[in-house]
């Protein structure tokens, strides 16, 4: 991803940029990655001025309701209707496709925002849309709509990097774990099963949460109480669990116990030999 001294994309409502230059970049430096780091585009975000342009329009036309004055896609209709220019009709503005994209647009398209057809031709209904819009909707609501659009853009970039860090901290936890983390002590656990262990009071209970190779060689993440986990003599394909590890962020198993590990707030215990 190359910088640009260019916005992403023109103004249509708003009357600056709605996006900087470079904006992927400096969210992408905010999370705390490095400046170039590689992140893919998020679904949410337009990939270029067409899509940019098409989901404008379908936020417009979902809108509706007292925001935009028209609270049924059969006011939209009529409105579009009377506002598209007569197939003879000469109008400056037209590109000469507005009247035929007004006609091929259902009540389905109105009602819910979501234009069907080829990339082309919801181009064709979106640009449409848009110079209905202009003569037709207050501009300072299309300009919160728009700038809506530039914050959800943005949001998408930036929940796509978080995500990205969290995988490089998820690598990161796997590949060396810390002696601490958020309160959990590393367990020097001697069983061969045992990948890594963490322990802690948590809530008022001694506990160990491990990762290790489960019977069926699989990895597992478990949290087990400290009580089990002795009198098992640390081998926890034996001791009973006290609490199953889930996360939302990544997947395998040293991402649920690094998630099980900022989840819970915990107090230190000393180091011990288990």
């Amino acid at each position: 991803m190359l910088p640009t001294a260019k916005p992403p994309f023109d103004p249509i409502f708003v009357e600056e940029p709605p996006l900087s230059p470079n904006y992927e970049q400096t969210i992408i430096d905010n999370v705390g990655l490095p400046f170039y780091t590689d992140v893919d585009r998020p679904d949410e975000a337009p990939a270029d001025e067409r899509e940019r342009t098409i989901d404008l329009a379908e936020r417009i036309l979902r809108a509706g309701g007292v925001r935009t004055g028209f609270s049924h896609h059969e006011e939209v209709r009529t409105s579009m209707e009377s506002w598209a220019p007569d197939a003879d009709e000469d109008r400056d503005a037209d590109p000469g496709h507005w009247r035929s994209s007004v006609l091929l647009m259902s009540p389905q398209e109105m009602n819910f925002g979501q234009l069907n057809g080829e990339p082309e031709e919801k181009h064709k209904k979106a640009k449409t849309v848009l110079a209905w819009a202009a003569d037709c909707i207050d501009t300072d609501v299309l300009q919160d709509i728009e700038q809506s659009q530039a914050d959800d853009i943005k949001q998408a970039w930036r929940d796509a990097a978080e995500a990205e860090l969290t995988q490089r901290e998820i690598e990161q936890f796997a590949e060396d774990p810390p002696e601490e983390l958020d309160g959990w002590m590393k367990l020097d656990a001697d069983h061969d099963a045992v990948r890594v262990a963490y322990i802690a009071d948590n809530h008022g209970t001694p506990s160990v949460a491990a990762v290790f190779e489960g019977a069926d060689s699989e990895l597992k993440t478990l949290e087990f109480t400290l009580e089990e986990w002795k009198e098992n003599d640390g081998n926890p394909r034996e001791a009973r669990p006290n609490r199953y590890c889930v996360t939302t962020d990544g997947d395998g198993a040293y991402a649920r116990l690094r998630s099980h590990l900022l989840t819970f707030e915990v107090e230190p215990m000393e180091r011990l030999e288990v």
